[in-house]
């Protein structure tokens, strides 16, 4: 599915590819998270990290692409980074390494101390960067300078929303959200971890949001909503508002 005859959604996965920039663009792996969580006591089957190589592989089957960009969020721990992240992060890094000419990484609000790896591993590292017409954030900070760019794309909100059938059971589903910016837009993307549904976005009012740029810069009701599914591919579900109110 095309967006702003720019940007392509690889159906059915949570990730994007620009023509412009021979770039597919991923946000939110949060990697460790099970080791993590395994830390604290709770029992999470180590799944994640298989599955998100394996639809990594799928990806780059199905486009061809010189560049990944991940918009943050690389690692799940906020302290140092755990043995459990360091090896996933190394391998995840390797695997890139080798099929792509330029690995960038924009540094998400989890990705404290990521610069001893991603300096060893000659992976670059940006807390925000602007290429061609894109600009290119995290979300979890306003950036401070738009420079030229006419589209921000960005994660951390770990987008989703929540259907319900006639008797009332919930189904989450990732989701791509659209909107303006005044002189430009913003696309935010869902989590590329299977752990990371997040924010069910047609449930929460606006307070609740975490990113101060959908918060402050956006008229949430208006954001534009693509769920993605790997059974169905991509769900056009209209405006938000609309959403909201049924």
């Amino acid at each position: 599915m095309n967006i702003l005859n720019k940007i392509e959604i690889i159906e059915p996965y949570p990730a994007l590819y620009i023509k412009e920039l021979d770039a597919i663009v991923i946000s939110d792996l949060h990697l460790g998270y099970e080791g993590i969580m395994a830390e604290q006591g709770i029992l999470v089957p180590k799944i994640q990290f298989k599955k998100e190589m394996r639809v990594l592989t799928k990806i780059m089957e199905m486009r061809k692409a010189s560049t990944i960009i991940i918009a943050g969020d690389v690692k799940h721990e906020f302290s140092e980074t755990t043995y459990h992240e360091f090896k996933e992060v190394r391998d995840l890094f390797e695997f890139l390494k080798t099929r792509y000419k330029r690995v960038i990484v924009i540094k998400g609000n989890h990705d404290n101390y990521l610069f001893y790896i991603t300096r060893r591993y000659d992976v670059e590292l940006y807390d925000q960067l602007v290429l061609g017409d894109f600009l290119f954030i995290h979300g979890d900070v306003v950036p401070g300078d738009f420079g030229r760019a006419g589209i921000i794309i960005m994660g951390h909100e770990h987008t989703a929303i929540a259907l319900f059938d006639e008797v009332g059971g919930k189904e989450k589903i990732k989701a791509f959200l659209l909107g303006d910016l005044g002189k430009g837009k913003v696309l935010v993307m869902p989590a590329f971890s299977p752990l990371a549904y997040g924010t069910e976005i047609n449930l929460i009012p606006r307070e609740e949001i975490l990113s101060p740029v959908l918060k402050e810069l956006v008229d949430v009701d208006k954001l534009w909503v693509i769920g993605i599914d790997e059974e169905t591919g991509c769900l056009d579900f209209g405006e938000l508002g609309k959403l909201r109110r049924v």
